[in-house]
């Protein structure tokens, strides 16, 4: 936890120099960070089904080897499932006030906010 701050301060000064510096990188992030689905999920529903499948594949191989495991590996899916989709929330919020704090610029707006969020956590840390 000691790190952490000071981690995701300098992720968001080095995203801040890289908009500033480098501005072809600038590009590429740009477009990455403002495209709404990635290339890889042309289709949503497939993966989600996907992952369904093997949710259900694996919990069943894991209960018929162990009943115990059964509750277990819900719990993991369950688990991973939720970690998921707030890492995906929280992106889209971070690119959404980068934009408005960066002017219409997701590299550089991201990069600040990125900084403020490890400047807080430092500074939460020194009491």
């Amino acid at each position: 936890m000691q790190w952490t701050g000071i981690i995701i301060e300098l992720i968001g000064l080095l995203l801040v120099a890289v908009e500033l510096y480098f501005p072809k990188a600038s590009e590429f992030l740009k477009t990455t960070f403002e495209e709404t689905k990635p290339k890889v999920m042309r289709n949503p529903k497939a993966w989600l089904g996907g992952f369904i499948m093997v949710w259900i594949i694996t919990v069943l191989g894991l209960s018929v080897w162990d009943y115990s495991m059964l509750f277990i590996s819900n719990l993991f899916f369950s688990a991973i499932t939720a970690i998921v989709l707030i890492i995906i929330s929280v992106s889209r919020l971070l690119v959404r006030l980068g934009v408005a704090i960066g002017r219409g610029n997701s590299v550089g707006g991201v990069g600040l906010v990125l900084a403020i969020i490890g400047l807080s956590l430092e500074l939460f840390q020194l009491k």
